[in-house]
């Protein structure tokens, strides 16, 4: 995940900024968590030696996670939710703008909603906007159009988890144990699993396989699916849709 540039007068440089500074996030939690584990007793969890497993698994289940790794995973996960929110600002009318701007967001909805909640849960959040095909592609990115295995729930996974870091710290938790590889393998590895990738070849699994290695990670406690997620990946995951859903939008900026 590399730095994006945008002249400043681009309609989405704003955006870009966010991205970029969520980026700078990731990588350094990514460093301070390598640094917490390398700094321990067991650093690596062994394939080789699987008696070792148990005993470093209950040495880290014992240690304090800390804080700091709430408040950057917070952080870069508010500055996702405000990328979306930003993509809705900018295709709203002025005058919405001026009347609704509290009102004003990118609807992120897990079921989809009812005759009853419709205009308040959905429609008025969006209500500013004229153009049919951003309504249209802001109806299809909702994430009750699929199920765990769409990209989409990674916009659930910021939702929610922006909703609790605006009232109390993410709750993170050590894993067992999880691969820890190059965040630059993320889009290929969920394509990969989705079945969506051309190249699912031995070679690439060895690729991926080989960059990674069996490690105490840190992780979501309850991500969206009710599992714990390693906080890097996760974080990197719902960076890459963003910027993948921000590219969409992209491509209506000049007929808006």
């Amino acid at each position: 995940m590399g730095k994006i540039v945008l002249p400043a007068s681009h309609p989405f440089a704003g955006i870009v900024e966010k991205l970029n500074r969520s980026n700078e996030n990731i990588h350094n939690l990514q460093a301070e968590i390598a640094r917490f584990f390398e700094e321990s007793e067991y650093p690596v969890l062994s394939h080789d030696n699987k008696k070792v497993i148990p005993e470093a698994v209950e040495y880290h289940s014992k240690r304090e996670i800390p804080l700091r790794f709430s408040v950057l995973a917070g952080e870069t996960t508010h500055h996702l939710r405000s990328c979306l929110d930003h993509i809705v600002w900018h295709f709203s009318d002025p005058q919405y703008r001026r009347d609704h701007e509290r009102l004003i967001d990118f609807p992120i909805l897990e079921e989809r909603p009812t005759p009853a909640n419709v205009f308040t849960k959905y429609e008025r959040k969006i209500k500013g906007i004229r153009d049919s095909r951003v309504l249209e592609l802001i109806e299809r990115l909702q994430p009750y159009n699929g199920g765990v295995d769409s990209p989409n729930i990674f916009l659930l996974a910021i939702h929610k988890l922006d909703i609790i870091d605006k009232h109390r710290a993410l709750v993170i938790v050590t894993s067992t144990g999880a691969f820890e590889f190059p965040l630059d393998l993320m889009d290929r590895n969920l394509a990969h699993e989705r079945g969506a990738l051309n190249d699912t070849s031995f070679d690439f699994v060895a690729e991926f396989q080989s960059k990674g290695k069996l490690i105490p990670q840190v992780a979501f406690s309850d991500f969206v699916w009710g599992e714990s997620e390693p906080v890097v990946q996760a974080l990197g995951g719902m960076h890459n849709r963003v910027i993948g859903v921000v590219a969409q939008f992209d491509k209506f900026l000049s007929k808006c």
